[in-house]
């Protein structure tokens, strides 16, 4: 889509018609319209339980913890918030209307993962406007790229297999750049930071000797994902220079430096 377009839409978004609406009945520049926006937004989930941002959805969806074989029908069902639409959209928008759609393929199933459901093929059609022939075909097209896609089917016949954040570090780890994450697993780079960010949290806590339990209470994330990044850190190779540059720079949270562990990085 043409870049003109594009901005046309970013233009359009709800937050920022609110915003010029606010910055012109009070006649407040327009950063101090936005901070009211904020403020707003901020009483709103607090007063009136309102915690949806813009674009999002509330969904019912299947348990992740029914086993396979269930009938959808019988299946117990979670509720979940979706994000439909989402500013990065518009940067996958620039690659044309199949990357947006496999974005929004990839984000959905992720979130709905996350929050303890997994979506079916027919989820994804329903939400999507398309067909689930058009989805199956997404769905193949970002797996071939090492794409996590977490639906029902995928999960329930061959299991878990490693995460998207763990893929996502573990391009980190090999020299991909941030920009060049967000292309091949489509994640922003917000999210991407944020990841990584868990992954120096767990292996500075490792380093200091504190054990996995441990790791998992301070952290706040699940033995599985802790397990994944420290089998990530085990395999790395000692003159990593992302790893390396940022464990031996001192830290608050930790009182001496660390030292990478000798490994091999398996590509």
């Amino acid at each position: 889509m043409e870049q003109k377009a594009i901005e046309r839409l970013q233009a359009k978004s709800p937050e920022e018609a609110i915003i010029d609406q606010i910055s012109r009945d009070f006649n407040l520049a327009p950063f101090m319209a936005k901070t009211q926006f904020e403020q707003m937004r901020r009483y709103f989930e607090q007063y009136l339980g309102l915690s949806r941002d813009l674009g999002q959805m509330t969904l019912l969806a299947v348990s992740a913890d029914t086993p396979p074989g269930c009938a959808l029908a019988a299946c117990p069902r979670v509720a979940i918030t979706l994000t439909l639409d989402s500013p990065d959209d518009l940067e996958a928008l620039r690659l044309g209307v199949a990357a947006l759609r496999r974005s929004k393929t990839q984000r959905l199933t992720v979130e709905a993962q996350e929050q303890g459901a997994l979506l079916t093929q027919e989820d994804l059609a329903r939400l999507l406007c398309v067909s689930r022939s058009t989805i199956k075909r997404d769905i193949a097209y970002l797996r071939s790229q090492d794409v996590a896609v977490p639906t029902r089917g995928q999960v329930k016949d061959i299991g878990r297999g490693v995460s998207h954040k763990a893929q996502i570090v573990g391009d980190w780890l090999a020299g991909y750049t941030f920009s060049d994450i967000k292309l091949r697993r489509w994640h922003s780079i917000a999210s991407i930071g944020r990841y990584c960010d868990d992954f120096l949290r767990v292996i500075r806590l490792h380093t200091q000797g504190v054990d996995l339990a441990e790791i998992r209470i301070c952290t706040g994330l699940s033995e599985r994902l802790i397990r994944e990044y420290l089998d990530l850190y085990g395999k790395v190779d000692p003159d990593n220079p992302q790893l390396g540059q940022l464990l031996t720079t001192p830290h608050s949270a930790t009182k001496d430096l660390a030292v990478v562990k000798r490994g091999r990085w398996l590509k």
